[in-house]
């Protein structure tokens, strides 16, 4: 079971419109899906006829912990049509996070429930709210693949940045690192502006901004209006053909993903044939840079590094990166100085590493270094060669 979130703290860029179209999409693919609506404006849900403001079978029910009011997610599940299933929303929603303030667990209580409980799914979507607070991070500790939709305007990248960063604090935490894809919505091919901000948008995210364009489509509109997916409405619509390839592409991906598994499981005796190095060579597209490249060469002396950085009113620092599997310890844990300046020496062999700093838990690279590269996430690392 994979599961799908759709982030965006802007509002109208297409998320909502986009899970439930893209749960449809795979559902006329062949798989089994479960729609999760943890907005408590329950867009998602109301998008497919489902009004629920008043049931105590929610996703908030799932989420809870007062006891009249808890259910299992296997008894908050609604049937929106063969293989396609919902857990709606409630506005309740809203209080979950004043709830569960003080409980450790708060942010995994998503992922528990998917985890904890046996469902029988292809994939589980999740439509977040238009915001960055705790439901969206609940959102992104169980996804799997996190899909940013971007719409073709001026603002579609603002805020784009504290997402990554979010993500890059849930792998500092937990070392959990979903993949990250963009997907463009909203595109107008009539207009220079649109395929402007597609080309800037592609420049940002490179190899994470997934082929498929979803166009701009009244009938859209017109399925959400009538409570269906565009699927369900017209299949020979823009919209529904969009949400289709998507779909298709996702599932390319996954193949792929399987596939390269599968191969990492095949003894290095058998791939010295030569056939399934072949095989891998023509159905998998280059790689994102992984952490671990430029990994030093053990031969010879190691080399003092002094990591330093100005923040004088910082309460912790670490440095951290592909040369500490990005563990933010007290082995790399920098000292405070009375000038403001924190300082930690590593010694550490000849080679190209990828680091940053973790500033009171955000991560910032080193502004005395411009040496620099994208990362899997849009944000950047710096790099030093030794």
């Amino acid at each position: 079971m994979k599961t799908i979130t759709i982030a965006n703290q802007k509002g109208g860029c297409g998320k909502t419109t986009s899970a439930i179209n893209l749960a449809a999409a795979l559902v006329a693919s062949g798989k089994r899906v479960l729609l999760i609506d943890l907005d408590p404006q329950s867009h998602a849900s109301f998008g497919l006829g489902i009004t629920t403001q008043t049931a105590d079978r929610s996703i908030y029910n799932v989420l809870t912990d007062v006891a009249e009011k808890k259910r299992s997610i296997n008894e908050c599940i609604s049937s929106v049509s063969s293989n396609f299933d919902i857990v709606s929303s409630n506005i309740l929603l809203s209080t979950l996070e004043q709830e569960l303030k003080d409980k450790e667990d708060a942010v995994s209580r998503l992922y528990q429930a998917l985890t904890a409980n046996k469902l029988n799914y292809d994939f589980v979507i999740v439509d977040c709210p238009p915001s960055l607070g705790f439901l969206t991070f609940n959102a992104l500790r169980a996804a799997d693949q996190i899909l940013v939709p971007l719409d073709m305007s001026a603002f579609s990248l603002m805020g784009v940045a504290k997402l990554l960063g979010m993500l890059e604090l849930i792998k500092m935490k937990i070392g959990h690192a979903p993949k990250v894809n963009a997907l463009a919505t909203l595109f107008d091919r009539r207009t220079k502006y649109s395929q402007t901000m597609l080309d800037e948008i592609k420049a940002f995210f490179k190899d994470q901004m997934l082929e498929t364009v979803i166009r701009m489509n009244v009938t859209l509109k017109k399925a959400v209006a009538k409570g269906v997916s565009v699927i369900q409405f017209d299949k020979e619509s823009n919209g529904a053909k969009d949400y289709l390839e998507l779909s298709a592409e996702i599932l390319r991906s996954e193949g792929a993903e399987e596939f390269e598994r599968a191969l990492s499981q095949v003894s290095p005796a058998v791939k010295e044939e030569g056939a399934i190095m072949t095989i891998s060579q023509e159905i998998r597209k280059p790689a994102p840079t992984s952490r671990t490249e430029g990994t030093a060469n053990t031969e010879g002396s190691t080399k003092e590094v002094n990591f330093s950085i100005n923040a004088p009113n910082a309460r912790e620092i670490f440095v951290v990166g592909d040369f500490n599997n990005w563990k933010a310890d007290d082995g790399v844990r920098l000292a405070r100085f009375d000038d403001g300046k924190w300082e930690k020496k590593l010694g550490l062999p000849p080679g190209r590493y990828k680091y940053k700093f973790v500033v009171d838990g955000e991560w910032v690279i080193d502004t005395q270094n411009l040496e620099r590269e994208q990362n899997s996430f849009g944000t950047f690392d710096s790099i030093i060669k030794l």
